[in-house]
């Protein structure tokens, strides 16, 4: 882990790699580089603040399943005290939300039917406990605005139970504490492989096809 010191340089994440932006969002900022033997890669950078090395751990997760269209990851490095890079094979097309709206019915329908399939790839993938792989902690959805964890949870009754401790109505919280045992599935829990922010800007498309899934 990078020291949590505060660095005596005046040195923003936003420079500590130089290349062709590709991607910028809310701290989340991709750029086009190439490594020392030439291989064009993607480089996402983002502030120690904002980032957790199991998101790159997923993701490398993800691409070594059968037909799941995810990014190879090559690494993750500490540039800086405060700031972490995650380097990546480069996809290669636009993102859906660019180029949707000017694609023919039946291209659009087609992206659809990638995507569905894409998806059932993704359900394939399980595990008996909600989290990231290896028992790690996961990004906390009901505070999407900062960056707090959850989890992991060894059963769907633990997940509820940690739930309910959100609803503010005692009122609400009673009647969700009565119905949730019978909305839980019986028998073997296995949880799926999941996108937690699978946008159109996180689809990558070129000449009508699925390139890439990123984040």
């Amino acid at each position: 882990m990078p020291s949590k010191s505060k660095s005596p340089y005046k040195f923003s994440y936003t420079d500590a790699i130089q290349g062709k932006e590709l991607y910028n969002y809310f701290g989340n900022r991709v750029l086009e580089s190439r490594t020392s033997s030439g291989r064009v890669v993607a480089v996402k950078v983002k502030p120690v603040r904002g980032f957790a090395r199991s998101e790159a751990d997923m993701m490398h997760y993800a691409s070594q399943q059968p037909g799941i269209l995810a990014p190879h990851v090559l690494g993750c490095y500490d540039v800086d005290p405060g700031i972490t890079v995650t380097v990546s094979d480069l996809v290669e097309g636009q993102s859906l939300d660019t180029v949707w709206h000017n694609m023919t019915k039946a291209e659009r329908k087609s992206i659809k039917q990638q995507l569905k399939e894409q998806l059932r790839l993704f359900w394939q993938c399980t595990q008996p406990y909600i989290g990231r792989i290896n028992r790690q902690e996961t990004r906390n959805f009901y505070g999407r605005i900062h960056f707090h964890f959850m989890g992991p949870f060894e059963s769907e009754k633990e997940f509820d139970s940690w739930c309910l401790e959100w609803v503010k109505s005692p009122i609400a919280k009673k009647i969700w504490a009565r119905l949730l045992p019978g909305m839980r599935g019986t028998g073997e829990q296995k949880f799926v492989l999941t996108h937690g922010d699978l946008a159109a800007r996180n689809i990558m498309v070129k000449d009508g096809k699925i390139t890439g899934l990123v984040d």
